[in-house]
């Protein structure tokens, strides 16, 4: 009964940082107490609406949504999207349990 409980708190926790990072970006990694790297994806969205937005807006949107689940992924997993990329690369990828 205890882990349908915990599972159903993780679930609820998960839904909170989703719902604060689609409305501040780095919103999830301040909540978990990453406050720097929370701050560092809030900044670098911001230069992405006002430098690469207003004359490449696709890639603007994909960087801006690709800088959220980077931070929504490090708030939930501790590990950034592209530490996975390079261990792939460099073919010592290890899957931790």
């Amino acid at each position: 009964m205890a882990k349908v409980e915990t599972d159903q708190i993780d679930v609820l926790g998960n839904t909170a940082l989703l719902a604060g990072e689609i409305v501040v970006p780095g919103a999830s990694d301040m909540i978990a107490g990453n406050i720097a790297s929370g701050a560092g994806t809030l900044l670098a969205s911001g230069l992405v609406a006002a430098v690469i937005a207003p004359s490449m807006p696709l890639i603007g949107i994909l960087a801006a949504v690709g800088l959220r689940i980077n931070s929504f992924r490090h708030a939930t997993t501790g590990q950034h999207v592209w530490s996975n990329v390079r261990m792939r690369r460099s073919g010592v990828f290890v899957e931790k349990a």
